[in-house]
C-alpha cells in the first residue's frame, strides 16, 4: 500500500498572506445619517402609557449585532455604545431590558452569520455613509 502524500503549500507573498490574516479580524461598520436621525422615535403614539422612545431600526441593530456576534443582551448593548463612541456618535443605545420587551413584538431577518470578515450595513438605497 501506498501512503497518500499530503499536498503542501508554500508561501509565496507573505505580505499578502499577512494582510489576509489581519482582515480575518477586521470590522467594517457603516450606519446612514437617515437611521441616526430615525434612532429615536419624534411622534408619540397617542395612546395610553408611555410611548416608545426608540425606534424598531434601534431595536432591529441591537438585535443583529447581538445574534451576528453571539453577544448576551447587556454585552450588545455595551458594543454597541462602545461602537458609536468609536464613530463619535451622540446617541443612546436601548439597554438589555427594552432589548427583550421590544423583541417580541418585531420580525427581524437576521443575516447569516460568516466567520471572516464582518460588514455591518445600516441603510436605505441612496443614502450616503458615515463611517
Amino acid at each position: 500500500m501506498s501512503k497518500t502524500v499530503k499536498p503542501t503549500y508554500k508561501i509565496k507573498n507573505w505580505n499578502e498572506y499577512e494582510n489576509g490574516l489581519r482582515m480575518r479580524g477586521s470590522l467594517t461598520f457603516w450606519i446612514t445619517e437617515d437611521v441616526l436621525e430615525n434612532w429615536v422615535v419624534q411622534k408619540k403614539t397617542g395612546k395610553r402609557g408611555a410611548s416608545n422612545y426608540y425606534s424598531d431600526t434601534a431595536i432591529a441593530t441591537m438585535a443583529t449585532v447581538k445574534n451576528l456576534f453571539n453577544l448576551a443582551r447587556r454585552q450588545s448593548e455595551g458594543f454597541l455604545a462602545s461602537i458609536f463612541e468609536l464613530m463619535e456618535v451622540s446617541l443612546d443605545v436601548p439597554d438589555h431590558t427594552t432589548l427583550s420587551r421590544r423583541l417580541g413584538k418585531l420580525k427581524i431577518d437576521l443575516p447569516v452569520k460568516y466567520s471572516e470578515l464582518r460588514r455591518i450595513a445600516l441603510a436605505l438605497p441612496g443614502q450616503t455613509y458615515r463611517g
